[in-house]
C-alpha cells in the first residue's frame, strides 16, 4: 500500500483504543469508528483493513460495559496493519474521549437493516421496563418503609381511627352479613348450624394437609392405607359400593355447591370479625346498640309478620295455641340475647320475670332464669377493683375474701369475706359494669319499643314512656356512697314507723364504703328468689318458713303476713315519706334466720313529689271505696295516663290493675295477649312516666303474690297511710271510713246485678273485660 494508504490509517489505529482516564477534553466525542474518518481515508482503506473496522465496530458495541472494569489491557490494544505500514502506526495520536454511553442496543446481524433496528428498539424497550420497574420497587419499599415507621410513632387513638377508616370498606359488607346470619339463625338454624360447620371444614382442611395431618396419622398406624380402609368399609357396610358412588356421583353439584357457600360464609365471617373489632375499639357503646338491633330485629319481624296471620284463623282456640308456638320461639331467641348482651337487658329480664300481666309464660319462664345468673367477673379483676378503690391491699383490711360470688347483677357483683379487725362477716358489693353502657342499652330498649309500637306489637300500652323514666335514675345507681346514704336513711325510716321488728336493712361498714365498693354486715338467711324458683320447678306453692310465719303473723297467716309486711314498708316509704325502693324483685328479698324480711339492693330508689304523693293517696281512698266515677275524675284531673276512649270503666280498671294487688279482671288479663288485650280497642296514648316505677314495684309485687297464692288487696293496706297523709295536707273532702265501707258495698251488689243483667256499667265492664271495649257513655 502507498505512502496515502498508510497515512489513512492512521486514525485507525488510535480509533479502537478504549477510553482511558488520560482522554484530551477537547478530542472528537463520537463513539462510532466511521465518523472519524473521512470520505477520502474511506476510499484508501483496503479490504482487510475494511474488515477490521467493521469487526471492531461490532465487538466496541458488545463489550462497552466491561471497558471500564479492564482498562489496563484494552488501551493496549491496536489493529494490526500490513507490515509496510507498522512504524507509521506505532505513533498514534492521543484519542478523543469516547462519548457517554447510551442505552444499550441489541446486536443487529450484518447485512439485514430492518430486522436490526427492530431488535434494537425491542432490547432498548426492555431494558427501560426494567429500569421503570427497578425504580418502582424501590420506591414502593422507601414508602412502606416510611409508612410502617409513622404508624409505629402514632398514638394509639389515632391508629385505631385510622385502621376503622381503612376497615369502612368492608362495613357495608359486615353489616349484611350481621343481619343475614341474624335472620337465617332465627327461622332457619339447622341450615345456619350446616353452613357453620361447613365453613369450620373449610377452613380447618388446608391447615391440617399444610400440617401433614394425614401423614402424621398414617404413621401412626403403619401399613394402612385409604384402598385398605376402604376394603374394609365395603366388607363392613350393609350398602352396596355401586350405590354409594350414585349417590356421591348425584349428590357433587349439591356438596359443591355447599362447599362454595361455605367458603363464601368464611371469608365474610372473618370480614365481619375484624370489622366488629375495630368498630368495638372505636365506638364501643354504637357498636353495642347496632349489634343489638340485628339480634332483636328478626324476632319483631317475625311477630309483625304472624300478627295477621294468625288472626285469620277462625277457632279462638288455634289463634291461642299458634300464638302459643310463636311465644315459645321468641322467648327462647331473646333468652340468648339477655345472655349474650347482659347489662340492662337482664334487669328488662327480672321485670318481666316476675310481672305475669305483662308477658306470657313462656317469656316469664325463660326471663325467670335471666335474674341471679349473670356470669359472674373473674376476681382477679374484683380483686383489683377493690383494691384500687380502697387504695390498699385486700389483706391489709379483709382476712378472707371468698373468691366466688354469692351473686351477679346487671351492676354489682357480691362477695363474702371477713374483717381483719374484728372478724365480722361482710359482704362486699363491687360495681362491675359501665354506666355508659348501661345507658346505651336503655336507649337501644327504648328504639326497640318505638318500632313495636308503631307495628301495633305493645297493645296499646306505650311502652316508650317506660325506658324514658329509666333513662332518667339509672346513673344514680352507679354511686355506692349515694346507696349508703340511702340505706341509712331508710334504716331510721322503718324504725320510726315500728316495723325494724319485720323488717332488716344491711349495716353499712363507712369506713371501707367508696364509690365503687359498698361493704356491709352480712344477713343470713334465705333469697325469696330461691324460694321461688324451686317451688316453680316443683309446681307447687312455696313454703314459708317457720320463723318468718311467726315474725309476720299480725299481718296474716304464712305468706299473707310476709307481703302485708312488705305493703307497710312500700306505704310508708312512698306515701309519707315521698322516698321509696323502685325495684322490688324476689331477688332483692332475704328471709333471715330471725324471721324478719331483709330488703337489699338499695342503689334503685325513686323519689315521689308531694303533688304526685297526694294524687295517689286519693285514689288509694278512691280505690278502697270502689268509687268508681271518683276514680276517673282523679285520673282525668293529674294523672298523665291518657286513653283513646276514656270512658269511667275504662280508668277504673286501668287504675286497679295499676296501683292494686287484688286479682281484678284486667289485671289478670295479659298485656300482651296479642288477641284477648283489651288495650287492643282502647289503646294508652300516653303512659305515666312520673307513677312508672309506683306501677312497677305493684306489678313486681303481684308477680311473687302470684306463686305464692296470695290475693289480698295493697291499696286496702295503704288506706290508713294515704288518710294521714291527706288529713295532714288540709284535705276535707277525705270520706269517713264509714261512709267508704257503705259506698264499696252498694257499689259492689249494683255492679254484680248490672253485669249479671249484661246492662248499664255492668255491660260496659263485661265488654272490657272480654277485650271488646265498648263506646257508651259513662254513668
Amino acid at each position: 500500500m502507498g505512502a496515502g494508504g498508510s497515512k489513512a490509517l492512521e486514525p485507525v489505529v488510535w480509533l479502537f483504543k478504549k477510553p482511558d482516564a488520560h482522554r484530551s477534553e477537547d478530542a472528537s466525542t463520537s463513539d462510532n469508528p466511521w465518523d472519524a474518518l473521512t470520505d477520502e481515508q474511506m476510499e484508501a482503506l483496503s479490504d482487510e483493513e475494511l474488515d477490521a473496522l467493521l469487526s471492531a465496530s461490532d465487538e466496541d458495541e458488545d463489550d462497552d460495559d466491561d471497558a471500564d472494569e479492564d482498562e489496563t489491557s484494552d488501551a493496549d490494544t491496536v489493529i494490526t496493519t500490513p507490515a509496510s505500514s507498522t512504524s507509521r502506526a506505532a505513533s498514534t495520536p492521543t484519542p478523543a474521549p469516547k462519548k457517554p454511553k447510551a442505552t444499550k442496543k441489541a446486536k443487529a446481524p450484518k447485512g439485514d437493516g430492518p430486522i436490526a433496528i427492530a431488535l434494537g428498539a425491542i432490547g432498548g424497550a426492555k431494558d427501560a421496563v426494567a429500569s421503570t420497574a427497578r425504580r418502582a420497587v424501590t420506591a414502593a419499599s422507601t414508602a412502606m418503609r416510611r409508612r410502617v415507621e409513622a404508624i409505629a410513632t402514632t398514638p394509639k387513638n389515632e391508629l385505631a381511627a385510622r385502621i376503622a377508616l381503612a376497615s369502612l370498606k368492608g362495613v357495608r359488607g359486615a353489616a349484611l352479613h350481621a343481619v343475614a346470619t341474624s335472620f337465617a339463625g332465627c327461622y332457619l338454624p339447622r341450615l345456619t348450624t350446616a353452613v357453620k360447620a361447613a365453613a369450620t371444614a373449610s377452613v380447618a382442611a388446608p391447615l391440617l394437609r399444610r400440617a401433614g395431618v394425614g401423614s402424621k396419622l398414617a404413621a401412626i398406624v403403619p401399613g394402612t392405607s385409604l384402598e385398605s380402609v376402604g376394603y374394609v368399609l365395603e366388607l363392613v357396610s350393609p350398602i352396596s359400593p355401586d350405590v354409594v358412588t350414585d349417590v356421591a356421583v348425584r349428590a357433587a353439584p349439591a356438596v359443591a355447591g355447599l362447599t362454595q357457600l361455605a367458603r363464601r360464609f368464611a371469608r365474610s365471617h372473618v370480614r365481619y370479625l375484624v370489622v366488629r373489632s375495630v368498630l368495638r375499639a372505636v365506638a364501643r357503646e354504637k357498636t353495642r346498640r347496632a349489634e343489638y338491633a340485628v339480634r332483636v330485629a328478626p324476632i319483631v319481624a317475625a311477630y309483625g309478620v304472624k300478627k295477621p296471620l294468625i288472626k285469620r284463623k277462625k277457632l279462638p282456640s288455634q289463634r291461642d295455641a299458634a300464638w302459643l308456638a310463636m311465644h315459645r320461639w321468641g322467648s327462647a331467641e331473646m333468652r340468648r340475647v339477655i345472655a349474650d348482651f347482659g347489662g340492662f337487658y337482664r334487669k328488662v329480664g327480672q321485670i318481666m320475670g316476675t310481672a305475669r300481666q305483662m308477658m306470657p309464660e313462656p317469656y316469664i319462664e325463660a326471663f325467670a332464669e335471666t335474674m341471679d345468673n349473670n356470669p359472674p367477673v373473674p376476681f382477679p379483676v374484683v380483686k383489683r377493683l377493690v383494691e384500687r378503690s380502697l387504695g390498699a391491699k385486700l389483706s391489709e383490711h379483709f382476712s378472707d375474701f371468698d373468691e366466688k360470688p354469692l351473686a351477679t347483677a346487671s351492676i354489682a357483683q357480691v362477695h363474702q369475706a371477713t374483717l381483719a379487725k374484728n372478724k365480722k362477716k361482710v359482704v362486699v358489693k363491687v360495681r362491675i359494669a359501665d354506666v355508659r353502657t348501661m345507658v346505651g342499652d336503655v336507649r337501644s330498649m327504648l328504639h326497640t319499643t318505638l318500632v313495636m309500637k308503631r307495628l301495633g306489637l305493645d297493645n296499646g300500652v306505650d311502652f316508650p314512656t317506660i325506658f324514658r323514666a329509666y333513662l332518667d335514675v339509672i346513673a344514680g345507681e352507679f354511686d355506692f356512697t349515694a346507696e349508703a346514704a340511702k340505706i341509712n336513711e331508710f334504716r331510721e325510716l322503718f324504725e320510726t314507723y315500728g316495723l325494724g321488728d319485720r323488717v332488716a336493712v344491711p349495716v353499712v361498714i363507712e369506713d371501707l364504703s367508696t364509690s365503687e365498693v359498698l361493704v356491709m354486715e352480712r344477713v343470713r338467711g334465705v333469697k325469696l328468689l330461691s324460694v321461688l324458683n324451686r317451688a316453680r320447678q316443683r309446681g307447687r306453692r312455696p313454703l314459708v318458713p317457720a320463723a318468718a310465719a311467726k315474725v309476720h303473723v299480725d299481718g296474716g297467716i304464712g305468706w299473707d303476713g310476709v307481703f302485708d309486711t312488705m305493703f307497710k314498708c312500700w306505704s310508708v316509704m312512698l306515701l309519707r315519706h315521698g322516698h321509696y325502693h323502685s325495684d322490688p324483685h324476689p331477688g332483692n328479698f332475704i328471709v333471715a334466720k330471725d324471721g324478719r324480711l331483709a330488703i337489699l339492693d338499695w342503689g334503685q330508689t325513686q323519689v315521689a313529689p308531694e303533688a304526685y304523693r297526694l294524687h295517689l293517696c286519693r285514689l288509694v281512698v278512691s280505690m278502697v271505696a270502689e268509687d268508681y266515677p271518683k276514680i276517673a275524675e282523679e285520673v282525668r284531673l293529674h294523672s298523665q295516663v291518657q286513653l283513646e276512649r276514656p270512658t269511667t270503666e275504662a280508668l277504673a280498671a286501668l287504675c286497679y290493675a295499676y296501683f292494686d294487688t287484688r286479682p281484678t279482671p284486667l289485671a289478670e288479663v295479659n298485656m300482651m295477649d296479642l288477641n284477648n288485650s283489651p288495650f287492643l280497642r282502647n289503646r294508652i296514648t300516653q303512659n305515666t312516666q312520673e307513677g312508672f316505677f309506683t306501677i312497677r314495684s305493684v306489678f313486681l309485687l303481684r308477680g311473687m303474690m302470684a306463686t305464692c297464692g296470695v290475693t289480698s288487696s295493697m291499696v286496702e293496706a295503704w288506706e290508713e297511710d294515704a288518710r294521714a297523709v291527706l288529713r295532714a295536707s288540709g284535705d276535707r273532702t277525705v270520706p269517713s271510713v264509714i261512709r267508704s265501707r257503705s259506698r264499696r258495698m252498694l257499689t259492689r251488689t249494683w255492679l254484680s246485678l248490672q253485669k249479671s243483667l249484661n246492662v248499664g256499667a255492668g255491660a260496659r265492664l263485661n265488654t272490657l273485660e272480654a277485650g271488646r271495649e265498648g263506646t257508651g257513655r259513662s254513668p
